[in-house]
């Protein structure tokens, strides 16, 4: 495929997978986590994690991008395997990984359906922070839970990422005034097109996550109004930051302000017996 697609070209491809390949040449993932903006997601992410883990953690990074949450935990756990599928992020992981000393991280150039190669029983967490941000068939998004559940132990948790389709056109009018006229919009059906992503409400989210038949154990708005709030962020004193980030904290979970966030974080547990 042509490497020098226009974005407009690259939002046309039907290919889940060929489509993610490409769009990561647009978009810098590594560069977004580390503004103060992009940190609060992060940040948000890490507190929940950091309650079920100890030295002795099994950790899958399934969509590992360029390695923001698996250079985070290296030296906190035992074992992670990240798997990438994107040629660009895979290439920046492995460049990250080479400022550390980590001998406990196998980097696999590999899609969330190509998870056969994983034993079975092996992980006590998984992360799924990319996969359903591309995968359009239902089917496919069933598969990556359930192989993701297979590879889990019993007892084990899962965190998964869905982008929040219902906050998409009011963070599009940010950038756009005239979204809601000449946006990716459908007045009829009040639908965002999935594209370059693939958006899902919560209760769509919520719905499959149970149709897997993992465990709820808390729905968070892991970065609520942060992206509208962007530029103000970037200019905040550390006070104000560490303010605004305590705030977030507190409310991320409370249920009215679930849609008002980017990203929608289910911590789950995975129940087998």
């Amino acid at each position: 495929m042509d490497k020098d697609l226009s974005f407009c070209e690259v939002m046309n491809i039907d290919d889940d997978l060929q489509r993610n390949e490409m769009l990561y040449k647009f978009f810098d993932e590594d560069s977004r986590l580390k503004s103060k903006f992009g940190m609060v997601e992060k940040l948000t992410t890490i507190r929940e994690i950091d309650k079920v883990i100890n030295l002795n953690t099994k950790m899958l990074d399934i969509g590992a991008g360029t390695g923001v949450y698996t250079i985070n935990y290296a030296d906190k756990v035992s074992e992670i395997y990240a798997f990438e599928p994107a040629e660009n992020n895979f290439l920046k992981l492995n460049e990250n990984l080479k400022n550390y000393n980590f001998n406990n991280v196998i980097t696999k150039q590999l899609n969330s359906l190509e998870l056969e190669i994983l034993p079975d029983d092996y992980f006590d967490i998984v992360l799924l922070f990319g996969p359903l941000y591309h995968l359009s068939n239902k089917e496919h998004q069933l598969k990556t839970l359930n192989d993701a559940i297979r590879v889990c132990k019993n007892g084990g948790h899962i965190f998964i990422a869905f982008i929040n389709h219902d906050m998409v056109p009011i963070t599009e009018t940010y950038y756009n005034f005239n979204y809601f006229e000449k946006g990716a919009y459908n007045k009829e059906t009040q639908r965002v097109r999935n594209r370059p992503f693939i958006f899902f409400t919560i209760d769509e989210s919520k719905s499959l996550v149970e149709e897997s038949g993992l465990k709820i154990e808390s729905i968070i708005a892991s970065d609520g109004f942060s992206e509208l709030l962007s530029e103000k962020i970037e200019k905040m004193s550390y006070v104000a930051y560490e303010n605004y980030l305590q705030w977030h904290f507190n409310h991320c979970k409370n249920k009215e302000l679930l849609g008002a966030t980017n990203h929608l974080l289910f911590v789950t547990k995975n129940i087998k017996y």
